[in-house]
């Protein structure tokens, strides 16, 4: 038994006992069988609470179980929720799925961007934003169920939220959320930044070709002459960086990595396309770097506007892109390296006889040895 707080960092923290206070940890695996009477705060992987927390979790996981009891609030950034146990108080959710089969105290909200499940009870409101809703015939919900389209069909045309609602549920009021009509000076707003975003993506364009051009023409190169790696290697890119980043950001030595490191994401997903457009302007029109990337970003940003194809065709752009920026770091970095290794090479270390081909009578009258002749 802990009469205190615990504060823990390790591969993998397995709580068998009692803490008195709160528990505050940072691994890649986070196992409760036990009892924690306050509140359980974490990053990790995984997240599995089979035992008792008095208090609330507050957790950013890959993964969460909750099949044992909380007492409180669940508070959650993860990929996937899974509730079979009971929730004192509020689900609070922004995740890629969750599901709830046990008894949730109060009440779910959230953003998920892909689904949410419900077969068990939730005693007050279920209000989310989904791309999937399905409700069975065991779930109960005191109040209402409100439900909105997800982040990404409320920005792609064409998306709709498929829900698989059961009428033998015990439900309240159901409706669905819809978003309130834009007068004419919002959507002309709009229209203005996103003009402004395209003209900033062109100076960038240009600016990274004036500034940079090795680096720029190098990734336009792997772009087009290596497209599946540099596919692959955006995709880890575009999917790894910000997950790491936020699992590394509440430590003190990896936080200004982490930060930087998504700053540069995020700068990826506005200018990470322009190597990926700019070789395949290249190959249609043969024009040079310049006139190839205003071309080929303009008919990119007309595409854009077909619904779901363009954010299809935005969403390859840039994770290819990403690959192809990486890459050219990667091998810019390569070349450095070994530049540095064939001048070391060359150059006479410390320490080492220097052979002239013709020392004349100088080192002799320095009383040094002439050397042999062949």
């Amino acid at each position: 038994m802990i009469e205190e707080d615990l504060f823990a960092g390790a591969a993998r923290v397995v709580i068998d006992g009692t803490i008195k206070g709160d528990l505050t940890v940072a691994t890649r695996s986070l196992v409760i069988n036990g009892v924690v009477e306050g509140d359980v705060n974490g990053v990790a992987w995984s997240v599995d609470i089979a035992g008792e927390v008095g208090g609330s979790v507050r957790a950013v996981a890959w993964e969460m179980d909750v099949s044992g009891s909380v007492g409180d609030d669940v508070l959650t950034l993860a990929r996937s929720l899974e509730v079979d146990g009971t929730v004192g108080r509020d689900m609070l959710v922004a995740a890629l799925s969750a599901r709830n089969s046990g008894q949730v105290g109060g009440e779910i909200r959230g953003e998920l961007v892909w689904s949410l499940y419900l077969d068990g009870s939730v005693a007050e409101d279920v209000d989310v934003g989904v791309h999937r809703l399905t409700i069975t015939d065991t779930a109960t919900v005191g109040s209402a169920v409100n439900w909105r389209q997800g982040l990404i069909g409320q920005n792609i045309r064409g998306w709709t939220t498929r829900t698989e609602i059961s009428s033998s549920a015990d439900l309240g009021l159901v409706s669905e959320v819809r978003p309130i009509a834009t007068d004419i000076t919002v959507r002309a707003l709009r229209l203005l930044f996103q003009l402004l975003r395209f003209v900033g993506l062109l100076f960038t364009g240009m600016l990274l070709l004036y500034a940079f051009p090795r680096l720029t023409k190098r990734a336009v190169d792997r772009a087009w002459s290596r497209p599946t790696a540099s596919f692959l290697v955006g995709l880890g890119v575009f999917v790894l960086v910000p997950i790491l980043a936020v699992l590394t950001l509440f430590t003190i030595v990896m936080a200004p990595v982490a930060l930087l490191a998504l700053g540069l994401w995020l700068f990826g997903l506005f200018a990470g396309a322009i190597p990926a457009v700019t070789a395949l302007g290249r190959r249609v029109t043969g024009k040079g770097l310049l006139g190839s990337f205003i071309v080929a970003a303009v008919v990119w940003r007309i595409l854009r506007v077909i619904p779901l194809v363009g954010f299809f065709i935005y969403l390859l752009a840039v994770i290819w892109g990403m690959g192809a920026w990486t890459l050219s770091l990667w091998d810019g970095w390569n070349n450095s390296r070994e530049a540095e290794a064939d001048h070391g090479d060359l150059s006479p270390r410390l320490g080492s006889p220097t052979m002239l081909a013709n020392p004349g009578p100088r080192l002799e009258l320095l009383g040094l040895d002439l050397p042999p002749e062949d």
